[in-house]
């Protein structure tokens, strides 16, 4: 296999077994009546330690990964007339954007739902939801400009705005499910959620670190599978149509996000010496040989 799939495959195969687990697991490991999870369940041991070893061997994996790289997002992201690249790109837009559609339908129920709890105005507390819902949908057009970019070569991710937006989604949904969750005493009961979004974040940070001259390639590779991982196990949770869309979306922004990376990566663009190591771009050698004025 080469070398730039293992370790998105391996954070696939790793995912669907999470999910099954995750699955057995919210069958078994709780009990029917309290809904309070069962104590020594292998299943709830067996899924913390599939977690565990992803985590080691995607971080294994990662380390060393892009070293020494110096360009920017357009050399790190490029897939120049690669389908499957603007397939990948395309489909996590379209969920996200469903996704962010899906949340804006739900706020009036939430609306009058919170109205009638607290018998006042409660749009504060319904702020970070608004903005997830508009957040996903700006995410989603960002993808898909992201991917034109790549896809076509045209050379506009150094400074993107269109890198950041995704990350602000990310954060957005950080708070709101830090909002739906923070008084659920039973951690097992998102705890897999939360990690989710949490490497959604930072894998969102790293990706858009290219384009602003702060390329961290092992890092974003390792955080973007970390994602993809996370995203399949925690489908097995019972989730809103909206969220569910939203961790599709983000698993097929990491997906081609990743493998394009990886790709790019092991094939370095540019001239490149008999030994492998790459020559100076011809405006560092003319930098280089002209003399200091003065």
């Amino acid at each position: 296999m080469r070398k730039e799939l293992v370790l998105p495959v391996t954070a696939i195969a790793g995912g669907a077994i999470g999910f099954f687990l995750r699955r057995r697991e919210l069958l078994t490991a709780f009990e029917p009546d309290t809904g309070l999870p069962v104590e020594g369940m292998p299943v709830t041991w067996a899924l913390i330690a599939l977690s565990a070893a992803v985590a080691l061997v995607l971080l294994l994996l990662s380390l060393g990964v892009g070293k020494g790289f110096e360009g920017g997002y357009d050399e790190a992201f490029q897939a120049r007339d690669v389908a499957p690249y603007m397939m990948g790109m395309t489909a996590g837009a379209f969920l996200t954007a469903a996704a962010g559609a899906l949340l804006l339908l739900r706020l009036p129920r939430l609306y009058a739902q919170a109205k009638m709890e607290t018998g006042g105005f409660p749009m504060l507390s319904l702020t970070p939801m608004v903005l997830l819902s508009v957040l996903s949908l700006a995410a989603a057009w960002s993808m898909l400009m992201l991917g034109k970019n790549n896809y076509r070569g045209e050379g506009k991710g150094k400074y993107s705005a269109w890198l950041l937006l995704p990350a602000y989604t990310c954060c957005m949904w950080l708070i709101v499910s830090y909002q739906e969750h923070s008084g659920d005493p039973i951690i097992l009961d998102y705890v897999y959620q939360l990690f989710s979004v949490i490497a959604a974040v930072l894998g969102c940070y790293f990706i858009s670190g290219f384009g602003f001259g702060r390329a961290r390639p092992a890092a974003a590779v390792f955080f973007s599978a970390e994602a993809m991982y996370f995203a399949m196990v925690t489908l097995a949770d019972a989730h809103e149509p909206a969220f569910l869309l939203l961790y599709a979306g983000c698993f097929f922004y990491f997906a081609a996000s990743s493998v394009a990376l990886l790709c790019n990566l092991g094939r370095p663009l540019g001239p490149r010496m008999p030994e492998g190591k790459r020559l100076l771009t011809e405006e560092k050698m003319n930098r280089e040989e002209k003399p200091h004025e003065g």
